[in-house]
């Protein structure tokens, strides 16, 4: 859903040229990377760990039958609550801009 907003917003402002899909995925590899999916947050710096901690990816990654590095962090420990808390804040703050949009367009 953000992918998208952040692209219908970008194709209108530059149309014909793919910036909205070149913008997006821009922002959403590194995101995907700076997670704990592909490599243990304990082999990575001290910040760049955290981040990783942190990352939406990394708490829903036990969802999908996939267990995780572990950790001594809190959110290690947790993943399941972060994930449905990660999802209602990612929806929280999207839906209503979204709907925004989409009223906008309809004029």
């Amino acid at each position: 859903m953000t992918a998208a907003v952040v692209a219908e917003a970008l194709r209108k402002r530059y149309p014909g040229s793919g910036g909205g899909v070149t913008a997006v995925q821009t922002f959403e590899f590194p995101f995907a990377f700076l997670s704990g999916v592909f490599i243990a947050p304990a082999t990575m710096p001290a910040a760049v760990s955290t981040l990783a901690e942190w990352n939406p990816l990394s708490a829903t990654r036990d969802l999908f039958g996939n267990p995780g590095w572990g950790g001594d962090s809190w959110v290690a420990q947790h993943p399941l609550l972060m994930a449905v808390v990660w999802s209602l804040v990612i929806i929280a703050v999207f839906a209503p801009l979204s709907v925004h949009r989409y009223r906008e367009m309809s004029r």
